[in-house]
């Protein structure tokens, strides 16, 4: 598996594999980021991996599964484009009955029904 994404925290995390693997007679080795986990299934290492980060606060974090490698990933973040202000209309002309001091797109007067 791999932590790197997981800045200053590889040391505890490892720590923590160890002392709950241990209890299933299975062997840590690390290696830098690199974790290498003998001894317990995959998913349940994937969880021991979500307990370690929810014990840490870093409950915003992923433990992704790729072909048999763990990678733990920090939130997405997704950054909209920006938008030339040449090529967008103004909102007034695409909303033109919600802002004032525009026209309105229906007429004022009302109609009366007629009594049956």
């Amino acid at each position: 598996m791999d932590l790197a994404k997981l800045r200053g925290k590889t040391g505890p995390a490892v720590d923590f594999l160890r002392e709950h693997v241990k209890k299933v007679k299975g062997r840590v080795s690390a290696k830098g980021t690199q974790i290498q986990v003998e001894g317990l299934k995959h998913r349940e290492i994937k969880l021991l991996l979500h307990k370690f980060l929810r014990h840490n606060g870093l409950d915003d974090h992923r433990v992704l599964s790729q072909s048999g490698i763990l990678e733990v990933v920090p939130p997405h973040t997704v950054i909209p484009p920006k938008l030339d202000e040449a090529t967008t209309p103004p909102a007034s002309a695409t909303l033109p009955y919600l802002f004032p001091g525009t026209s309105a797109p229906m007429s004022t007067a009302k109609r009366r029904k007629r009594k049956a």
